[in-house]
């Protein structure tokens, strides 16, 4: 029987949220914290309660807390100073909040100092969530990811204020739902520390293997300048062409075979055999040097590696064996590198103007962004669009120009998405009345604009083709 999970009950969050519309209706807000996937609005009140919205994969989850959060999900949810929210929302009071009735959507409406209403709408669903901030007018102010779903993309309906009754289990999914917050983020936090830790032992275990074996090599230099004074006492015997050759060793007398390349000549094999000779004196002691320290930090690495495995078998609360794991990390911070600075702000900030082109996402994943004039062609292709999104283009008759967005990555775009593309690019064709369109497509940065052309001009450097039907394909949505 599987378990109970009733931060997904839009029944239970219904009720969750109009006990807080019950409670906590016209309260100013306290303070506005967020990071790059949470958002929590503290209130004013002797308890200082907050309202917590995360978009965590496998938590997008909507709970209450008084007070402070517990300190490891303080510290493992880090904050942004400068976030947007923080200044849009600020001095704002708490008019309304409620779930949308059919969906697993949670609404709150706020009102600026000024009189002005917003509106925060976090998703609850999909794999990765979203929130989003709308003015009255539904003028995306801010969001999470871009562009937000349609259900996102307006002003919420009346009923959402009126959802639910809130009654004495209103609260009863924050608690879950916080514990499940906590086993999300030690499992995520858990899986990053055993891939970098991996890698880190990974790779001191080849750099030991590899200055053993080169310690080796230096240790048989003496070896290397025998051969090499060898050849210089019979040089005169040793014939040109050969891979190998038995000569006495002057030192002692006794036969001594020596590999040659039959390549070079006699007096270029010693030479070749000196310069081995000279190159293992020379880094005999620093491969010996380096070799130890590799060692060392082998040795430091598997302990670390054990204390891990401790870490992992104590039994008990998420939130405990989270403090647990970052105690670890705190003490062998110089196992990980320091994280980029990028902003966890949100990738659209305040008043961000959204591009003004036709989009479509295909099969939920990849965005494809279509312009609708000359004008929007040419910002589309030569300002808006990544170097390595895909470019597309109806071969041969007037159209609109086409980005398929890659993330940077078009060879993992599938063809299907490809073809469905395409279709898309004939669709916005003169050709959208033929039964089969051919479609050129390239990554964008083979695509110029030639001096002194007129809007929407592009010339393709290299391309390839495509033969599909103008159409919206299954799994194609405007967005």
């Amino acid at each position: 029987m599987s378990t109970p999970r009733p931060w997904t009950d839009s029944r239970l969050l219904a009720r969750q949220l109009a006990g807080w519309r019950r409670r906590w209706t016209g309260r100013p807000l306290f303070r506005v914290t967020a990071g790059q996937n949470w958002v929590r609005l503290g209130l004013e009140g002797e308890s200082r309660p907050g309202i917590l919205l995360t978009n965590l994969p496998g938590a997008n989850l909507v709970l209450a807390q008084n007070g402070r959060l517990p300190e490891p999900l303080i510290k493992a949810l880090a904050s942004s100073k400068k976030h947007p929210l923080s200044q849009l929302l600020e001095a704002a009071v708490l008019s309304s909040c409620g779930m949308f009735p059919d969906d697993m959507v949670a609404a709150f409406q706020l009102t600026r100092p000024d009189g002005a209403n917003l509106y925060l709408v976090h998703q609850l669903f999909g794999a990765r969530g979203n929130t989003v901030l709308l003015d009255k007018n539904a003028k995306l102010l801010w969001s999470r990811h871009r562009p937000p779903h349609s259900l996102l993309a307006a002003v919420p309906p009346l009923g959402v204020w009126s959802h639910g009754s809130g009654g004495p289990d209103e609260d009863e999914v924050s608690s879950p739902a916080l514990e499940h917050l906590a086993v999300t983020l030690l499992g995520e936090s858990s899986r990053e520390t055993r891939s970098v830790l991996g890698r880190r032992l990974k790779s001191a275990r080849r750099l030991v293997e590899n200055l053993s074996r080169d310690f080796d090599r230096a240790e048989k230099g003496d070896l290397y300048r025998r051969k090499a004074e060898a050849l210089a006492a019979h040089l005169h015997e040793v014939p040109s062409g050969v891979d190998t050759v038995e000569i006495s060793d002057p030192r002692d007398g006794e036969p001594l075979a020596i590999e040659l390349d039959p390549a070079l000549g006699p007096a270029a094999n010693m030479e070749a055999w000196f310069r081995r000779a000279r190159k293992a004196d020379k880094g005999r002691d620093v491969i010996a040097e380096r070799l130890d320290g590799a060692r060392d930090e082998l040795t430091t690495l598997e302990a670390a590696g054990a204390e891990l495995e401790e870490i992992a078998a104590v039994d008990g609360q998420a939130g405990d064996q989270l403090a647990l794991l970052q105690e670890w990390r705190a003490a062998h911070d110089d196992l990980f590198p320091s994280k980029s600075k990028r902003s966890p702000a949100g990738r659209y900030g305040p008043e961000e103007p959204a591009r003004p082109f036709r989009r479509y996402l295909v099969d939920g994943r990849w965005e494809v962004w279509v312009g609708r004039n000359n004008k929007e062609n040419d910002e589309l292709t030569h300002r808006a669009a990544h170097n390595r999104d895909i470019w597309l283009h109806a071969q041969g008759v007037p159209g609109s120009h086409v980005i398929l967005r890659t993330a940077g990555k078009p060879e993992q775009v599938p063809k299907t998405v490809l073809a469905k593309a395409a279709g898309i690019a004939a669709l916005n064709s003169r050709a959208r009345h033929s039964e089969l369109v051919p479609v050129i497509h390239t990554e964008k940065k083979y695509v110029r604009k030639p001096r002194k052309t007129l809007p929407g001009t592009a010339v393709c450097l290299r391309e390839k083709s495509i033969f599909v039907s103008p159409g919206l394909a299954p799994g194609v949505v405007s967005i």
